[in-house]
């Protein structure tokens, strides 16, 4: 009984430390993100703020990008050991084992990295924009970026959708 007891303890000692692991992280993200959403949001009215504004955005993506890596390390673990809890698990007794929880946020992860890899192509472009001569950073502007942004935008709108869908099984309307 003892054992039993002990072993739910360490268990749940280290499920604690991993959730708030993972909140940190989320945190981190949200916060980065807000950072370069600014950056990006602001008024940009020419290419040169443009060709600015991304300058500053590229250091700040390579740490996204990090601390995205970082989460979903995480986020994997969690769901690894949350997969493998036996049915007469503490997690499960107390009705924290939602693995349509673990889905979501999975899909939540892989459109938060498509996000990402599309901002790290439009760095690049905006990058190849700098070195062209004015007159022509417009015309190029539209064949190279303008279909990233639009990728993008469609990319953040599932986002929201898949955020905002409730939990499969869920009888919340």
């Amino acid at each position: 009984m003892i054992g039993v007891a002990t072993e739910f303890a360490i268990e749940n000692r280290r499920d604690e430390a991993t959730g708030a692991d993972i909140t940190r992280a989320e945190s981190d993200l949200r916060e980065l993100g807000a950072q370069i959403a600014t950056i990006k949001d602001g008024d940009l009215t020419s290419m040169n703020d443009f060709i600015a504004a991304y300058a500053q955005v590229e250091p700040l993506e390579k740490e996204y990008d990090q601390k995205l890596q970082k989460f979903t390390e995480l986020y994997r673990t969690a769901k690894e050991r949350d997969s493998h809890r036996s049915l007469l698990d503490f997690q499960r007794l107390r009705g924290r084992h939602h693995p349509e929880s673990w889905e979501k946020m999975s899909q939540i992860i892989e459109i938060v990295r498509q996000i990402n890899d599309i901002t790290k192509r439009e760095i690049s472009v905006v990058h190849a924009m700098s070195s062209l001569p004015e007159p022509e950073r417009a015309r190029f502007w539209h064949e190279q970026f303008i279909s990233l942004a639009a990728q993008k935008h469609a990319l953040r709108q599932e986002l929201l959708t898949v955020g905002q869908e409730p939990p499969a099984g869920s009888s919340v309307q």
